[in-house]
């Protein structure tokens, strides 16, 4: 089962309306296929390949870049994704998604709220 906190919801709403904004409609569709695949993917197995335990931004946070992906589009674009999910694997089977951040930003700035739950 996966959770997605109220601020991962903002996270990607931000993300998919920037992507359909720069990149278009089609690009957004995909972008939003590939994120609810990684969530579904991560609810089965919480630590694939390439994900990393962050405990040095808060205990028990682990992180998946979804550079694992390449998203071919059909006009030959190739892209890139550029976000990192960041998340907790509980041992009730839930895996709770947190945030969902460009890999361009300042992660510990953005995860400072982590360390007062």
């Amino acid at each position: 089962m996966v959770r997605i906190s109220p601020q991962a919801c903002v996270d990607i709403a931000d993300t998919l309306r920037f992507t359909e904004v720069r990149l278009g409609e089609s690009v957004r569709n995909r972008y939003q296929d590939l994120l609810q695949e990684t969530f579904l993917a991560l609810a089965e197995q919480p630590r694939p390949a390439g994900s990393r335990l962050r405990d040095e931004l808060a205990p028990g946070l682990l992180s998946l870049h979804l550079s694992f992906n390449v998203l071919q589009m059909t006009d030959g674009r190739v892209i890139r994704p550029r976000h990192i999910v960041f998340y907790r694997a509980g041992t009730d089977q839930i895996v709770e998604i947190l945030r969902v951040l460009h890999d361009a930003m300042e992660v510990a700035q953005n995860l400072k709220h982590l360390h007062q739950q």
